[in-house]
């Protein structure tokens, strides 16, 4: 009986996993957003563009 709650609920979350990587396929297609665009910023520079924000 157990085996077959496993089983399902592993399904469960296979099927859930699926719908969200075609969801966010489709989020991604809707933006237009490309990888090679995608720039990792420092945690300093983030402060120093918020630092710059709050004293205008």
């Amino acid at each position: 009986m157990w085996i077959i709650l496993v089983i399902l609920f592993a399904l469960y979350v296979i099927y859930s996993l699926s719908i969200i990587k075609h969801l966010l396929k489709l989020i991604v297609k809707h933006l237009d957003v490309k990888e090679k665009e995608i720039v990792i910023i420092s945690n300093e520079e983030i402060e120093k563009e918020l630092e710059y924000e709050s004293l205008k």
